[in-house]
């Protein structure tokens, strides 16, 4: 994939070409062409009891628009936040501007409920030796 510039006044924060985005194992369908994630839900004691009388359903399902979809199909580990990016620009254009705040902030939502985690490579994916770390706490956020 040619590497373009991340066309943006928004970005600031570490390189999105070295911040890899990974899925949770949790289940997940494909419905209508798009994702569909399943996962428990994070109840306290009180709310348990309560979802236990109202005989509520135990799991969350969240479907995804065609934004989230391609940012969940892509978050295999394998493509950067910066491919992630480009992919999604092109394909949805202004949809998604600007990209970074957009996909940025669906990512954040997705590492607050431990969707997602995110992998670190300073240098890019084939670099793993010296500097590389993981991290799950990375977020790319606009200036205000």
């Amino acid at each position: 994939m040619e590497k373009k510039p991340l066309i943006t006044p928004h970005h600031n924060g570490p390189d999105p070409a070295w911040i890899y985005p990974v899925r949770s194992p949790l289940d997940w369908k494909r419905r209508d062409g798009r994702i569909v994630l399943e996962y428990p839900k994070n109840l306290n004691r009180l709310e348990r009891a309560l979802n236990r009388v109202l005989k509520g359903p135990e799991n969350i399902r969240r479907p995804l628009d065609d934004v989230g979809t391609l940012l969940w199909e892509m978050s295999d580990g394998e493509h950067s936040l910066l491919e992630i990016y480009i992919e999604e620009q092109e394909r949805f254009h202004e949809r998604v501007e600007p990209v970074d705040k957009v996909v940025g902030g669906l990512l954040e939502t997705m590492l607050k409920l431990g969707l997602m985690r995110l992998e670190f490579h300073p240098g890019g994916k084939g670099r793993q030796g010296e500097g590389a770390r993981k991290g799950s706490r990375i977020v790319v956020r606009p200036a205000r």
